[in-house]
């Protein structure tokens, strides 16, 4: 082994970064990320790999913007792994539905938590993190 961490393109092994991110085809930037946010699906360490799979492939069929993955790196200390879907603008609620819909569709049919990028900035965390819960 040369010392570098193990990098891998499933999320349960690779060790060489935080996080994996993909973007679907019909991706483009926003000129504000104060308007993004995110669903956060929260996955066992064994599941983690076919969870994504199913993102990406939701991802590669545009029916969603934007995601992504902690590593093993990440959650080294941690019991799972997070997934975070991205939406542009989260005062569209029907834009937050549709992309729920599709992770429901995807088979995460618990309890969903959406959070706005602007809460993840000012580091707000615990009861009160959540803008929606669906």
């Amino acid at each position: 082994m040369n010392g570098e961490p193990r990098q891998s393109d499933k999320p349960s092994e690779d060790l060489s970064r935080s996080w994996h991110f993909k973007k679907s085809p019909g991706f483009q930037n926003t000129t504000s990320s104060d308007m993004a946010g995110k669903w956060c699906i929260f996955v066992p360490r064994a599941g983690v790999d076919a969870a994504w799979e199913k993102i990406v492939s939701a991802l590669d069929r545009n029916q969603l913007w934007c995601a992504k993955v902690s590593t093993a790196l990440r959650v080294l200390s941690r019991d799972n792994h997070v997934i975070c879907v991205y939406t542009t603008d989260w005062t569209d609620t029907q834009d937050l539905m549709r992309a729920r819909d599709v992770l429901r569709a995807l088979g995460y049919v618990d309890e969903l938590g959406y959070k706005r990028d602007i809460d993840t900035l000012r580091r707000l965390y615990g009861p009160d993190e959540w803008y929606l819960r669906a």
